[in-house]
């Protein structure tokens, strides 16, 4: 393991974070703001700057070769800087005082996952000042793929290639980024990601948003992050148009960015409408209708009017048209793994809550910003189990494992199957552990433990009903749409961190990094 030059990587990546709080620090000089925001970015820049410089010292003069496992100790090791670093500002301004929340809330930020601790027990999101919300938000943007980007962009300028990086972050189908000109089909990568949020900005604007509510939401929209500035996300606007707007590009965002680079470059007409052709698009399109339509019937024969306490409305679920505007929002959105939220859905009949459970885990499209266990891997799945009912009826055929013209390599399937007995192991760990608290019922402690790994945000609460339409929470805590993580124990929130890491970076680069045989020489 050659150290040295992960330490020099590092110092790279410590140096390009720091640099971003320039944005945040300059708009807390320019707001009236408590001298402790202020001061806050001042002593974040600082602590990174150092940090790159005191990294960067340690691996001078070492080797520059790089091989798979300093590849895997960066893209592990990274995201750990990023969270530490990011922490500083919440923690230094007082926004979140424990620095094992504000380490929470830097990790879900990066990771995308959108878990706050905020809101709760810790200051409510509408009151934070306008600095802090725009980091939170680009914290989002940045790990969204920003971060990624950096790896393959601007890293080869130390020497190190993407590919070697990148293979660190992907296990699974091949999404093309190990193809040659990988530079180029970055740069391409990151405008596509550029043009989606300045899109989205504009849209946000034309429905009604201001310029500041509008430039964090288009991050966190593209970033399928699902931050808001608000306790009560999305919901809070009551505006058909912010929803419209926002289902629209998480379901962008969703989808593989290399196909909407190939289809937005294409030239020819059989280019251009590649995306319909395009296997994991075709399902991703209709998990997302279907689940949306099983849902809006779900709500449509419950019926009913729902007391919604946050927003202090009553959803009449008697209307077919109000299910399918709240079950089409929802199911982009717990799909995509963003996490915004317009209805208080832990109120909703079992059957739609089960759905949302299964968006959490499916997630979006291999290549997307979406975290979950991608739609591509549960194709090569089904497709592995219909292969095995096949090979049972006729012992004898011999075929291949294909989507579209493609064949699926062995080598590629035993690590779907792998990753997906992780994922599973992991989430139940997770329940097991997060069980230990008797405020989570068993339900919630699994809801919270697949929300963490699919890196999507909320998760179920217990809940009794009271009355005819009206809810209350099992033990008072609301880990909900609109609640938070900040009344759990400092542990379990550590633990939760860990699994978002996990869930962000497809669970083996992490674990490889906590075997002793990895550091060995």
């Amino acid at each position: 393991m050659n150290l040295g030059q992960v330490a020099r990587l590092l110092a790279g990546f410590a140096l390009f974070f720091s640099a971003s709080l320039l944005v945040p620090m300059a708009v807390a000089l320019g707001e009236e703001t408590e001298l402790a925001t202020k001061r806050s970015f001042a002593i974040s820049l600082g602590v990174g700057l150092a940090s790159a410089i005191g990294l960067w010292l340690l691996g001078r003069g070492s080797s520059r070769d790089i091989f798979r496992k300093e590849g895997l100790a960066v893209v592990g090791l990274a995201w750990l800087v990023a969270g530490g670093l990011g922490a500083l500002p919440f923690v230094c301004s007082g926004a979140i005082p424990s620095a094992v929340d504000g380490f929470f809330e830097s990790i879900s930020g990066l990771t995308t996952t959108g878990a706050t601790v905020l809101g709760t027990n810790n200051l409510a999101i509408d009151s934070l000042p306008t600095s802090i919300l725009l980091w939170r938000a680009m914290m989002q943007w940045m790990g969204g793929m920003g971060i990624i980007l950096v790896f393959i962009v601007l890293l080869p300028g130390m020497g190190v290639t993407g590919s070697r990086l990148l293979s660190s972050e992907q296990v699974g189908v091949a999404s093309g980024m190990d193809q040659p000109r990988m530079q180029e089909q970055a740069r391409r990568l990151f405008g596509l990601y550029i043009v989606l949020t300045l899109l989205a900005g504009l849209g946000y604007s034309l429905v009604g948003l201001g310029p500041f509510d509008a430039v964090c939401h288009a991050f966190t929209t593209v970033a399928t992050g699902g931050f808001s500035n608000h306790n009560v996300s999305i919901g809070g606007y009551q505006n058909l148009g912010v929803e419209l707007v926002a289902i629209a590009f998480m379901f962008l965002a969703g989808c593989n960015f290399l196909l909407l680079v190939r289809v937005a470059i294409g030239r020819r007409r059989t280019q251009r409408s590649s995306l319909l052709h395009d296997t994991e698009f075709r399902v991703y399109l209709g998990l997302t209708l279907v689940i949306a339509a099983a849902m809006t019937l779900s709500l449509w024969f419950a019926g009913g009017s729902v007391r919604d306490d946050s927003l202090g409305i009553t959803r009449d679920y008697d209307h077919l048209g109000h299910c399918a505007r709240d079950a089409l929002f929802q199911t982009v959105s717990i799909l995509t793994s963003t996490g915004y939220c317009t209805a208080d859905f832990q109120n909703w009949p079992k059957t739609a809550i089960g759905l949302l459970v299964l968006c959490m885990f499916v997630g979006g499209c291999t290549g997307s910003t979406s975290g979950g266990f991608k739609v591509l891997r549960l194709v090569v799945c089904s497709k592995l189990v219909g292969y095995a009912l096949r090979h049972f009826v006729k012992p004898r055929s011999v075929e291949k494992l294909k989507i579209g013209p493609d064949v699926i390599p062995d080598r590629i399937v035993s690590a779907i199957l792998a990753l997906l007995l992780l994922w599973l192991a992991t989430v139940a760990a997770g329940t097991f552990i997060l069980s230990f608290d008797a405020r989570l019922d068993l339900v919630s402690a699994f809801t919270v433990s697949v929300s963490m790994m699919g890196c999507t945000g909320p998760a179920i609460s217990g809940v009794v009903e009271a009355a005819a339409g009206e809810y209350e929470l099992v033990g008072g805590l609301n880990i909900g749409p609109y609640g938070g993580y900040g009344a759990l124990h400092p542990a379990a929130k550590l633990f939760m961190s860990l699994q978002m890491i996990l869930g962000r970076l497809e669970i083996l680069a992490p674990l490889a990094l906590l075997t002793p045989a990895f550091w060995r020489r």
